[in-house]
């Protein structure tokens, strides 16, 4: 699943009706419900407010709102790309100024759609995983072969610390794990410790 690193405004005008889309990263409902307060403050004078969001690390746990737009107009169609990109712990609040004009199912769903699609295609996101974090020990004399060694496959490096020995500990995707592992263990002649290790998510 991808993550909100970097929110930016997307915004898309149709017929004189001006809709402004903006991302934030999530984590609850409690705080999902006070940014779309806020936002409905913030905008106090525009006529709708649709949004949708996704939480969890399987992104089950997702809704949207038309607030007043013809049912399956706004929220659904942003809750659609935000499900298509893989995101998650993401909320999406539209704001629509109307213009005056009308602009139809069809025309409301693109708007909706494109402004959002620009916040997302202005906006920056990391990318989260399962992966193995490891933490290994072994001699200094090794140190340089191993930092060049992570260089090589970008392996995300979380912490070295240096006493009697080296103590690193290290980030690798699950099925690179075994791989990148074997190899320590060779450019160390056996001799690197592997003092832990465990599953979780973790942002590349």
């Amino acid at each position: 699943m991808k993550k909100l690193l970097s929110p930016e405004e997307g915004i898309y005008i149709e017929k004189k009706s001006k809709f402004i889309c903006h991302l934030f990263k999530v984590s609850d409902t409690d705080q999902i419900q006070e940014i779309i307060r806020s936002e409905k403050k913030k905008y106090f004078d525009a006529r709708h407010h649709c949004y949708a969001y996704i939480l969890g690390d399987d992104g089950k746990d997702y809704k949207c709102s038309d607030d007043g737009e013809p049912s399956g107009t706004a929220g659904k169609p942003m809750l659609e790309i935000l499900q298509r990109e893989g995101l998650t712990d993401i909320l999406c609040v539209v704001t629509r100024y109307f213009g005056g004009t009308l602009l139809g199912t069809g025309g409301l769903v693109r708007a909706y759609s494109e402004s959002l699609k620009d916040a997302i295609g202005n906006s920056s996101f990391e990318l989260e995983s399962e992966a193995v974090i490891s933490e290994y020990r072994y001699s200094y004399n090794f140190d340089a072969k191993i930092a060049s060694f992570l260089r090589e496959k970008d392996v995300k490096v979380i912490s070295t610390e240096y006493t009697d020995s080296v103590i690193l500990k290290i980030a690798v995707p699950l099925d690179t794990n075994e791989e990148i592992n074997s190899q320590i263990v060779n450019i160390t002649n056996g001799t690197a410790e592997r003092l832990s290790f465990k599953n979780e998510m973790f942002s590349f």
